[in-house]
């Protein structure tokens, strides 16, 4: 049975963190840090396309709904055919990472991220979105037992880290919703972006499992978009 790219992408990042943590090499640790690591791993999959290849920074078309001038808004990692004339979209698998601990890893970000590839598994349903999350142990862990990941009432609206799947949707009347999911959505609003209602998403395992000793340092864990609402949300209510 293949292994799922969500899986495959936690494991052998986390894998790579390890490793990369034996070797004395952790003060080398950040965001940018992984595109090797996330670069190695896409390359590894079989191209569906002649010509398709690995791209960072790709400015996809569906992040830039409207024609403004300056830098286009980037997706960090895409498997995509790319070249003069051929559009910027259609990509095979679309990756958004975030590192635990650095200044762009909070909640209302990582929430962005998500939204973001809502809006491009929305415009192209055949490209497989993925989240990525890598870091410390105790930072992953600390993010993964807050929002949007899990929410302060009895029943979790945030996008969970069980592996199971969950519809989120976006509600204006939750608190936990209302404090971290209003900026990135007006924030893409405004940018031109028509955001789904809802979005369902899973995620896949975090690696490596901690051991009873505490002796993993470096995690990572990452979830698929895996369905999205043809329904737009309601921006206005935000």
């Amino acid at each position: 049975m293949q292994m799922h790219i969500a899986r495959r992408l936690s494991e052998a990042i986390g894998s790579w963190l390890h490793m990369e943590f034996c070797c004395y090499r952790a003060g080398l640790f950040s965001e940018n840090s992984l595109k090797a690591a996330v670069g190695q791993v896409l390359s590894s999959f079989p191209i569906l396309a002649k010509g398709e290849r690995i791209h960072a920074d790709f400015p996809h078309d569906l992040l830039n709904p409207s024609a403004k001038s300056g830098r286009k808004k980037e997706l960090d990692f895409a498997l995509v055919l790319a070249g003069r004339g051929i559009p910027k979209r259609n990509a095979q698998i679309a990756v958004e990472t975030k590192w635990a601990g650095s200044s762009h890893c909070t909640p209302s970000k990582i929430f962005q991220d998500f939204l973001r590839l809502s809006e491009i598994k929305r415009g192209d349903p055949d490209t497989v979105c993925i989240f990525v999350l890598a870091g410390s142990h105790l930072q992953v862990i600390k993010l993964l037992s807050g929002m949007p990941f899990t929410s302060s009432g009895k029943k979790n609206t945030g996008v969970g880290s069980s592996g199971n799947e969950r519809r989120l949707r976006p509600n204006n009347t939750n608190m936990d919703h209302r404090c971290y999911f209003s900026k990135p959505i007006k924030e893409l609003s405004s940018a031109g972006f028509t955001l789904p209602e809802s979005f369902v998403c899973q995620s896949h395992g975090i690696h490596p499992r901690q051991t009873v000793g505490g002796t993993v340092d470096f995690q990572a864990i990452a979830w698929e978009i895996k369905s999205v609402s043809a329904v737009s949300l309601n921006t206005k209510v935000w």
